[in-house]
């Protein structure tokens, strides 16, 4: 007895799209973190390990003229975009 059909093509893709968006925007985002680290002082300086949400902010007001940002939000839409896909196909057929 079968319990999964096979995996469409879009499905494939829409994941792996979603994947490397994922890894763009983490390394995007260690990128920034280095960036910040090397303006602060060292009281003030971020975590590799424990950052939040206020490193886009924080890059963004240190380095406004910066693609690093878009690029970010690039990848942030490709992931969203890329898991509406996966869930049409996949779940929806």
């Amino acid at each position: 007895m079968q319990l999964m059909g096979q995996i469409s093509l879009p499905v494939i893709i829409a994941g792996s799209l979603m994947a490397t968006g994922a890894v763009l925007a983490n390394m995007i985002s260690f990128i920034m973190i280095g960036k910040i680290n090397l303006l602060a002082r060292e009281r003030e300086r971020i975590s590799y390990l424990w950052w939040g949400t206020n490193v886009r902010r924080q890059f963004k007001q240190l380095y406004p003229g910066n693609k690093l940002v878009f690029f970010l939000d690039a990848c942030f839409a490709m992931m969203v975009l890329s898991f509406i896909v996966l869930v049409r196909f996949w779940v929806f057929g």
